[in-house]
């Protein structure tokens, strides 16, 4: 089972120089998942994109309605990218004991430890991810996509 990251995700719904390798996750035919942490994340990615900053989401959220209708239409069309390509969305890890361990064992930020806590405990065999820090990790899952990685351990 393929656990999908925000970094896949976003690279499928916003056209970068990444998203072939995204493409290629929601082409194979093996059961995926993702978790609530994973839409947050890319949710506000797309948000950030739209105004620049942090600081100023809260602000167009506030004050513009336009812009409160684009984030539901966002979260919107997540849902049903991840419904249309039959990723199942999972409850985050709780295990605070087994997320900080990741943050301490592999100096990943609080987020990504605690996907890769959520992976493990759903009986995930790989991770889909385009996001480095995840490197240390790679004895515990198989990081995806294989080309994406490879060319990481060849450029050294």
């Amino acid at each position: 089972m393929i656990f999908i990251d925000s970094s896949v995700l976003y690279n499928a719904l916003v056209v970068t120089e990444l998203t072939e390798y995204s493409a290629k996750i929601f082409e194979l035919n093996e059961p995926k998942i993702t978790s609530e942490i994973v839409i947050d994340e890319v949710w506000f990615a797309l948000l950030k994109r739209d105004v620049g900053s942090p600081w100023k989401i809260k602000k167009e959220l506030r004050d513009n309605e336009e812009f409160r209708n684009t984030a539901v239409k966002y979260l919107s069309g997540i849902l049903g990218f991840l419904s249309a390509q039959n990723v199942i969305v999972v409850a985050d890890s709780s295990n605070w004991a087994k997320i900080a361990y990741h943050v301490r064992e592999f100096g990943l930020m609080p987020h990504d430890a605690r996907i890769l806590a959520t992976a493990v405990e759903h009986g995930c065999d790989k991770l889909a991810t385009l996001d480095k820090d995840f490197d240390p990790v790679r004895d515990i899952l198989t990081l995806v996509p294989e080309d994406f990685w490879q060319k990481l351990t060849t450029q050294g």
